[in-house]
């Protein structure tokens, strides 16, 4: 591969994820209409079976592996990444504060990276590397809380918990993933489809398991919609891009730019619905960009 191709892979990289996260960055403001009255499972199940059938175009509707490991990495992804972690991520909505909500899904950037250090040797390198990880992290802190403290965020309350545990299940499947990627030539959008579906599947068999089929009877036709949109461009356009972020450029480099998902979802809700950006979000937007540039130098 010549100089002139790597840069353009890197480029493309980066592109990628700055698009699923400003993608994902509109799923916690959209997500909290249909959850005021569809069952967390339900809904969970009902995005991951849109997402991934939304991306069997991309995938050419391929579910053939190359080896048994391929088989074993693709199922540890969708049980953690599809299944597990967006049903705790959704009941937890369900039981904590917006604010307090942003401030611990910062926690799978931190969550991701320890992995990867841990137990894939991808790491920050130096002090100039870990003190880039801490300007980003600084920077969505402030972003995401203006500096404001609920007194939920103390305490020990379920949707806390539940919330922190996807993120650390994401963080899993972030890295595995990456490993998966590389031994692997399967595509990003084969995998998105592939974890997606099957994820949907499985939660799908949850719901009638549990006897919440009347949940999804139920939805009103303007729900659906919004479902709909929330699934294709929030959670499969999303992870498509995500995934091939992590392909291109790394698992490290792709969660400090990903990191910048709050800062969308700052935007967003103030497009959306009026909100004024604050002094401390301007702040924390130089602090979190500074941070992601370093990285991405190292």
């Amino acid at each position: 591969m010549t100089e002139l191709e790597q840069h353009r892979k890197g480029h493309l990289g980066y592109l990628s994820v700055l698009l699923a996260s400003a993608l994902f960055g509109s799923v916690f403001t959209v997500a909290k209409v249909p959850l005021a009255t569809i069952d967390p499972l339900a809904l969970s199940a009902l995005t991951y079976l849109v997402a991934g059938l939304a991306l069997v175009p991309f995938a050419r509707a391929s579910f053939r592996l190359g080896s048994r490991r391929e088989l074993r990495y693709m199922a540890l992804i969708t049980l953690f990444g599809a299944v597990a972690a967006p049903v705790l991520l959704l009941y937890g909505l369900q039981q904590t504060q917006a604010s307090d909500a942003s401030i611990l899904t910062n926690g799978e950037v931190l969550f991701t990276i320890i992995l990867s250090s841990l137990f894939f040797g991808e790491r920050p390198k130096g002090r100039l590397g870990l003190f880039a990880v801490a300007l980003v992290v600084a920077g969505l802190f402030m972003a995401t809380t203006n500096m404001q403290f609920s007194e939920t965020i103390i305490q020990f309350n379920a949707g806390n918990i539940m919330i922190l545990g996807s993120m650390f299940l994401w963080a899993i499947d972030n890295n595995v993933s990456r490993r998966l990627t590389t031994f692997s030539a399967i595509s990003a959008s084969k995998m998105a489809m592939i974890k997606s579906l099957f994820g949907g599947l499985l939660l799908l068999a949850a719901v009638a398991a549990t006897g919440r089929w009347q949940a999804v009877a139920a939805i009103p036709a303007d729900l659906w919609a919004i479902i709909i949109a929330m699934s294709v461009s929030g959670f499969g356009a999303a992870l498509l891009f995500f995934l091939e972020g992590i392909r291109r450029i790394g698992t490290i480099k792709t969660m400090s730019v990903f990191s910048t998902t709050p800062i969308f979802g700052i935007a967003i809700a103030a497009v959306a619905l009026g909100e004024s950006i604050s002094i401390f979000q301007i702040i924390a937007t130089g602090l979190v960009v500074t941070g992601i540039l370093l990285v991405s130098r190292r």
